[in-house]
């Protein structure tokens, strides 16, 4: 970061050779998205805007962990399969969320399956 603002740049090879898929998405102030996991999937996950309660629960040995994660600590975070996933929009404004999947979106199978966490 600097007078002009910031890069963030993404260096990692397992990243770009396994994404074949991405999303964005736009949440308002208190709202959550996620309470699921992937059976295959994997996502790596980067907030651009905002600040952001991420809540990621093993689902096979229920091991949980809890982030918060700001604009500023221009981090990439990674779910793996069977691993269920979280995000609230706990800042004032509204926060802005980049993913990169390693499959494209399939609507008849969606891998996407129901577990809540907040």
């Amino acid at each position: 970061m600097d007078e002009r603002g910031s890069l963030v740049e993404n260096t990692l090879l397992s990243v770009m050779s396994t994404s074949e898929h991405f999303f964005i998405s736009k949440s308002k102030p208190g709202v959550v998205r996620g309470n699921h996991y992937h059976k295959h999937k994997m996502e790596w996950f980067y907030i651009i805007q905002g600040t952001c309660k991420l809540v990621v629960k093993d689902i096979i040995s229920e091991k949980i962990e809890e982030l918060i994660i700001k604009d500023s600590d221009n981090i990439l975070v990674n779910t793996v399969p069977n691993h269920a996933h979280a995000f609230q929009n706990v800042g004032e404004n509204e926060m802005i969320l980049l993913a990169l999947v390693n499959e494209p979106l399939d609507q008849k199978n969606p891998d996407t399956y129901f577990y809540k966490l907040l």
